[in-house]
């Protein structure tokens, strides 16, 4: 039987506690707020610190991905610690580069050490794999070959997605992601873009005039998908509005009182890309995915 290393990175808001509980290893992206200088993300600075900073921030930190060096560097190391499978999981190949890095590190090593790496595209964010790779060590735990673990990180990443929303697109014009006169066209008419993903891309499913609305929105969006949420799990996403955060819960719950609601925290990564304001919930489309197992901390 293969002895078999978890890996993922930190696009995943996998906690490093979480990940050493499990023993997966985690890749630190990292970011820089003046181009020199790169922190890993969550390891160099708390994500309250973080939010502190992106909140005051002219420009939003640049993003750096993990380049092949790097990855192949940790390949070796845990072949060398008697890993014959590696099992690596990434961000979307859509939005980075790094999972193609992980390829080219991967067709190396494996020429080099004959240990077994098998890529993951997540073709998503944050705990929509994260989730996966928790349950996928806990298979791993359990006695699971390598080919059964890639099949479930497969299945689960396709299956997962997430209804969400951002709040103020100021961060996103900063960002360079929408220009000026969409940023003053949106804020005139108080318009809020309700966003998923598809095709390993954050896309914009719909659009809600005002706020009182919005909840409601995303929440209908996820339950034209899946049915009712009684009686499953939800993980919500929240960069930096726990206000918004707590009455989207609370819709939650007036409409589905059975649901199970878990928590996750956007760090660095996302929170760069998406601002302080972004916040929605996950979930299984399929309904044939448990993610209760999920764990924030």
């Amino acid at each position: 039987m293969s002895k078999i290393k978890l890996i993922t990175d930190t696009g995943s808001d996998l906690k490093p506690s979480v990940a050493q509980r499990y023993g997966i290893r985690l890749i630190p992206f990292t970011y820089s707020y003046d181009g020199e200088n790169y922190l890993r993300s969550f390891v160099d600075e708390s994500v309250d610190d973080f939010y502190k900073r992106l909140w005051k921030a002219e420009t939003p930190p640049k993003t750096a991905q993990i380049t092949p060096n790097q990855f192949g560097d940790i390949f070796r190391e845990e072949a060398a610690n008697g890993y014959d499978a590696i099992i690596v999981t990434t961000l979307s190949s859509a939005a980075s580069g790094t999972c193609q890095n992980a390829h080219l590190a991967a067709a190396e090593v494996m020429e080099e050490t004959g240990c077994d790496i098998r890529i993951v595209d997540s073709q998503t964010y944050t705990c929509l794999y994260a989730q996966p790779v928790i349950h996928a060590a806990k298979m791993v735990a359990a006695g699971a070959g390598a080919d059964e673990v890639e099949d479930y990180l497969k299945r689960a990443t396709e299956d997962f997605n997430a209804a969400f929303v951002v709040d103020d697109l100021t961060h996103l014009k900063k960002g360079g992601r929408i220009n000026a006169a969409t940023l003053l066209f949106a804020n005139m008419l108080d318009i809020k873009p309700i966003l998923t993903i598809d095709g390993g891309l954050v896309v914009q499913s719909d659009k809600i005039r005002g706020e009182k609305r919005v909840n409601k929105k995303i929440i209908e969006m996820a339950s034209s998908r899946v049915g009712s949420l009684n009686g499953k799990t939800v993980i919500t996403v929240c960069a930096d509005v726990s206000d918004k955060l707590t009455a989207l819960k609370a819709e939650l719950k007036a409409q589905f009182p059975d649901v199970n609601i878990l928590d996750c925290r956007l760090g660095p990564i996302i929170g760069t890309h998406g601002g302080p304001t972004l916040y929605g919930f996950a979930y299984s489309t399929s309904g044939e995915f448990d993610i209760s197992d999920y764990e924030e901390e």
